[in-house]
């Protein structure tokens, strides 16, 4: 790869930085040009994401909050990528979401997302890409990923096509 930290050191790199909420708990762990993006999100800069990322209160939301994070990988062909999946499930029984004083009680299980850190040579994350789903027959939220499918899964889908399960057009 050419590149100057070793494989096994940008896993650890990308596994601490999940203990640290992919950094924003702590966004020292993000490069100047830190850039977030998900399918229909972004990219968004570090001050960007960190206001949306806040706006959520998603913890509260839901305690039981787990990605269960596997499969780090580095990318063989692009230098600094490091590659993981999770299988996120969660409960809303904490605080209820959209302004709603009451939690729905609902569970949710994602279908397994592929996430992805870009690190660069000094080892901080540049990029961070999240809720890609890999196979969208699997879990609660009819195949979507990240937010979008937490939201739909309990109940609370967004207001737009991109909030809702994917459907072939009729023109398909």
């Amino acid at each position: 790869q050419n590149f100057p930290i070793a494989p096994e050191t940008l896993v650890e790199l990308a596994k601490a930085a999940l203990i640290k909420d992919s950094g924003v708990l702590d966004p020292s762990l993000w490069a100047d040009d830190f850039e977030f993006c998900a399918p229909y999100v972004g990219p968004l800069s570090k001050e960007a994401f960190l206001e949306a990322a806040d706006g959520f209160g998603i913890y509260e939301a839901f305690p039981d909050f787990d990605n269960r994070y596997f499969g780090f990988t580095v990318d063989p062909i692009e230098p600094g990528r490091v590659w993981f999946m999770t299988r996120l499930c969660a409960t809303n029984d904490g605080v209820g979401l959209f302004g709603r004083k009451e939690p729905t009680n609902k569970s949710v299980v994602l279908p397994p997302q592929m996430y992805s850190f870009l690190f660069d040579e000094k080892g901080l994350i540049r990029e961070l890409t999240v809720g890609y789903p890999v196979d969208r027959r699997q879990g609660s939220t009819g195949g979507l990923g990240g937010m979008f499918g937490v939201f739909y899964g309990i109940g609370q889908a967004l207001p737009f096509p991109e909030g809702k399960p994917y459907q072939l057009s009729r023109r398909f």
